[in-house]
C-alpha cells in the first residue's frame, strides 16, 4: 500500500513540475537572443544610414574647354545632372555641345557644331564608407544629330591619281583629286559608353573627378558627299574611340 502511494506521490511531482516548467520554456523560446537584434531594427538602422534620396548634383566637364585652350582642333563643354539614390546608384542626364573648324591630316578643311545629349546610370562602389569619395562604372545611351562643311583645295597627282584619301573627292578617269566644297551636310550618330571614373570630396559640397569613357557606335548616317570628320560627343567618326573627362562637381542643398 505505501509502495502505491509513493509512486502516485511521484508521478503527481513529475507531472506538476512539466506543467510548471513549460509556460518558462514557451516564454524563453519566444524571447529573441541577446546577441541578434531583431531584424527590423536592423533595418531601420541601415535605411538611416543609406536613405533612398541622397541629393542632386550639378557637375561641369573642363576636359574639352582645356585642351582646346591647349591647341586641341576640337571644342567640347557639357553639363551632368545626377541624383544619387540608396547612396550607389546615380541616374545621370548629361547635355553638351561640341564643335570643331580645322584641317584635318587629308588636307580637308571640315567644320561642325552642334549639341548632344546623353542618358544612363552610375554605380557607386564606394557606396558602404563613411567618406564622401567615389568610385563609379556606369553606361550611357547617347545621340548626336548635326551639320558638318567639307571643303578641299584641289590637289593633282598626274601619276597614279591618289589624291588626299577621300574616294568622295578623286577623279577615278582622269587621276587627281576634284574642287570639293559642300556645307549644310546632314549626320546623325547613336552610341553606347562604358564609364569608369572617381569623384573625390574636396571641400564642403563640392567634388573634383576624372573619368575614362569608351565609346561604341551602334548606328549613324552621313552625308551624300563624304563621311563627317568629326561628331559632337562622340569625338572623330569611326567605329569606336576613347574620350576622358575632368569635372568640377557641386552638390545641390535639397
Amino acid at each position: 500500500m505505501e509502495r502505491k502511494i509513493l509512486s502516485s506521490f511521484i508521478v503527481i511531482n513529475l507531472v506538476l513540475c512539466l506543467l510548471a516548467g513549460f509556460p518558462v520554456q514557451a516564454q524563453n523560446s519566444n524571447r529573441p537572443p541577446a546577441s541578434n537584434p531583431p531584424k527590423e531594427q536592423k533595418k531601420e538602422v541601415d535605411e538611416e544610414a543609406f536613405p533612398l534620396y541622397n541629393g542632386v548634383t550639378v557637375s561641369v566637364d573642363l576636359w574639352g574647354i582645356g585642351s582646346k585652350a591647349f591647341g586641341s582642333d576640337f571644342l567640347s563643354s557639357e553639363v551632368a545632372v545626377d541624383v544619387n539614390l540608396k547612396n550607389r546608384f546615380f541616374p545621370i542626364v548629361e547635355l553638351g555641345y561640341g564643335g570643331t573648324d580645322a584641317w584635318n591630316d587629308n588636307g580637308t578643311h571640315y567644320k561642325s557644331n552642334a549639341p548632344y545629349f546623353r542618358i544612363g546610370m552610375n554605380y557607386n562602389a564606394l557606396f558602404k564608407k563613411k567618406f564622401k569619395n567615389y568610385l563609379f562604372v556606369g553606361l550611357r545611351y547617347a545621340m548626336s544629330s548635326f551639320k558638318y562643311d567639307i571643303a578641299t583645295l584641289s590637289v593633282d597627282d598626274p601619276i597614279y591619281g591618289r589624291g588626299i584619301g577621300n574616294p568622295n573627292q578623286v577623279d577615278d578617269i582622269w587621276g587627281g583629286s576634284l574642287p570639293f566644297n559642300h556645307k549644310g551636310m546632314k549626320g546623325s550618330m547613336q552610341w553606347f559608353e562604358f564609364c569608369v571614373g572617381i569623384r573625390a570630396h574636396i571641400w564642403k559640397e563640392l567634388y573634383m573627378g576624372w573619368g575614362l569613357r569608351f565609346k561604341f557606335r551602334t548606328s549613324s548616317s552621313t552625308g551624300e558627299y563624304g563621311d563627317p570628320w568629326y561628331v559632337p560627343g562622340f569625338g572623330k567618326y569611326g567605329s569606336n574611340t576613347m574620350g576622358v573627362t575632368y569635372t568640377i562637381t557641386y552638390k545641390l542643398p535639397f
